[in-house]
Order: structure tokens, then C-alpha cells, then sequence
């Protein structure tokens, strides 16, 4: 009697599942670094522009002035004393906390100086400011 593996092919029992855990790792990653720029775009934000612009760690604490004196903290509205106390929270759970300032250029330097105190006065130290380089 012949069987179906005598002719040199064995059944298989099991699927490889490798491809497919690639391919979902690769999508996951697209998905990462596509999210932070769609959350950027969707900020009506007019940065100042400089010519000596840095780029940021992206492990940061989020802060945005926004042109009507409005704050955000990670994308969540908030007050000036309810930043101050969050950032003191956060604060003593990571010392090295960063945090990016992103402040409209229509802001004043005075409401900028202000969060800037604020920020200082939570304890942090590792701060930076968000801008746009001058093109041309």
C-alpha cells in the first residue's frame, strides 16, 4: 500500500508563524513614528524659526503655548498651577525628566518665562524649546 509520504513529502503540522510576527512588528513601528507626526500636524502652532535648531529626544514631556495663552500638557488642556503640580509629580517619580517647551511665536517672552519658571519650580533642569530652522 502506498502511502502519502512515501513519495518523499511529510504532512505538515504546524504553520510558521515567523512572517507573520514580522510583519506585524514592522507595521507597529510605522504606526510609532507615524503617530508623533500626525499629533504634531494636528497643532495650529507657528514656531519660532532660528538657525541653529537641535533635534529632541523623543522621551519627553510634551508642554504647548499655544497663541491664545492656552496650555497643554501631553496634548491635555491644563492650567498654569495644575502644570505646576503635575510636573512636581512627575518630577519626584523621574528625576531625569525632560521636558520640550513648544510656545507660539506670538507669545509673549513674559508668558514664556513664566511656564519656564514654572517648569524650573517642579524641579527640572533637563528643558528644551521646540523650534522651527530658518529655510533659505
Amino acid at each position: 500500500m502506498a502511502s502519502p509520504s512515501s513519495d518523499g513529502e511529510e504532512a505538515i503540522f504546524g504553520i510558521n508563524v515567523t512572517p507573520l510576527v514580522d510583519i506585524t512588528l514592522v507595521l507597529l513601528i510605522i504606526f510609532m513614528a507615524t503617530a508623533h507626526l500626525i499629533v504634531h500636524r494636528s497643532m495650529n502652532l507657528s514656531l519660532p524659526k532660528v538657525a541653529n535648531a537641535q533635534t529632541v529626544p523623543t522621551q519627553s514631556i510634551q508642554i504647548l503655548l499655544e497663541a491664545d495663552k492656552s496650555l497643554r500638557l501631553n496634548n491635555q488642556p491644563v492650567t498654569l498651577q495644575d502644570l505646576s503640580i503635575n510636573l512636581g509629580q512627575m518630577a519626584k517619580l523621574d528625576p531625569g525628566l525632560k521636558v520640550t517647551l513648544s510656545a507660539d511665536e506670538r507669545v509673549s517672552w513674559g508668558d514664556v518665562a513664566g511656564i519656564l519658571d514654572a517648569i524650573r519650580g517642579a524641579g527640572i533642569t533637563h528643558i528644551a524649546t521646540e523650534v522651527e530652522p530658518k529655510k533659505g
